[in-house]
């Protein structure tokens, strides 16, 4: 099936269907028409009331359940626009090929969330956007209905997340800009910041390095505006194991455990204790200048 990228909105004959109230119209003459006890009345094979218009091909279909479908028809199927409403009170409104979603359209769901873009075989697809109430949108990548690819969400209170998206979730690269001005760029792995990331605050403070479950956990740097640099190792969001500590360009080296400086060190003996354990990483024997440089400060 070829699709068809033009706003639908613009589309001359939806127009006409709109503006003259053909949906409303045809809906209240069946209906007045026909009450609840007719419908029931009809042959007990059939599961549906039908009246169609022969020269445009424009009526209605009424389920049993209560849901209807008011639009184009053709073989007494779904074909052309149209707008169906279920029985739990969802309306889709849009594009219809053989009793299937196909082409553009609007989903309005019974929690108030919209879904708008296009679709093919009752699943959305492509670009397309979900309106969640007044407070979140988000833009982006739909496949089989679900979020997937690149998007971006954005939130009312000034928070957004712009990057990859699997399944509904954050996961891969992603940069999240909170609404107290921190923005966090880096790994995600199904909505948590996991892997290694770079999170700079508005007031100056920076740490790059690596995150697990949402807190520092791994090597990492971080650093401050007065002047302060902490390099090394951390645990669920505290200085954890080998460290290098910078305050007006003297250097102080140790071990820390839950944020605190356990054991010193001599330069020396820093450097032979990062080699007994297999810690020898290059952070720790750059020099400030290139550190700056890394934090970009």
């Amino acid at each position: 099936m070829t699709k068809n990228n033009n706003n639908p909105r613009s589309n001359s004959n939806f127009d006409i269907i709109r503006q003259k109230g053909l949906f409303n119209s045809l809906n209240n003459n069946v209906i007045s028409n026909s009450n609840n006890e007719e419908f029931l009345q009809q042959s007990s094979e059939s599961e549906y009331y039908f009246k169609c218009d022969e020269k445009t091909n424009f009526g209605l279909k009424l389920w049993r359940d209560g849901s209807k479908f008011v639009g184009s028809f053709k073989n007494y199927l779904a074909n052309g626009w149209g707008a169906f409403h279920h029985y739990n009170s969802e309306i889709f409104r849009g594009e219809f090929v053989n009793n299937q979603v196909c082409g553009y359209g609007e989903y309005l769901h019974k929690n108030g969330y919209i879904n708008i873009g296009l679709w093919e075989n009752d699943t959305q697809i492509g670009i397309g956007y979900e309106i969640m109430g007044d407070s979140c949108y988000y833009l982006g990548e739909f496949i089989d209905g679900k979020k997937n690819g690149i998007g971006s969400y954005i939130w009312g209170d000034n928070n957004k997340y712009e990057g990859e998206i699997k399944n509904n979730l954050f996961h891969g690269f992603g940069i999240y800009t909170y609404e107290d001005g921190r923005r966090y760029s880096g790994q995600w792995n199904k909505n948590h910041i996991n892997g290694y990331g770079e999170m700079d605050w508005i007031e100056g403070n920076k740490y790059y390095g690596f995150y697990k479950n949402d807190k520092k956990d791994g090597l990492g740097i971080y650093y401050s505006p007065e002047g302060k640099f902490f390099i090394g190792f951390w645990k669920k969001g505290k200085q954890e194991g080998f460290g290098k500590y910078i305050i007006n360009n003297k250097i102080k080296y140790g071990i820390w455990k839950n944020g605190k400086k356990e054991q010193k060190f001599s330069e020396n003996e820093f450097v032979k204790a990062l080699e007994n354990n297999n810690k020898n990483y290059p952070f720790f024997h750059w020099d400030i200048d290139k550190i700056k440089k890394f934090l970009n400060i």
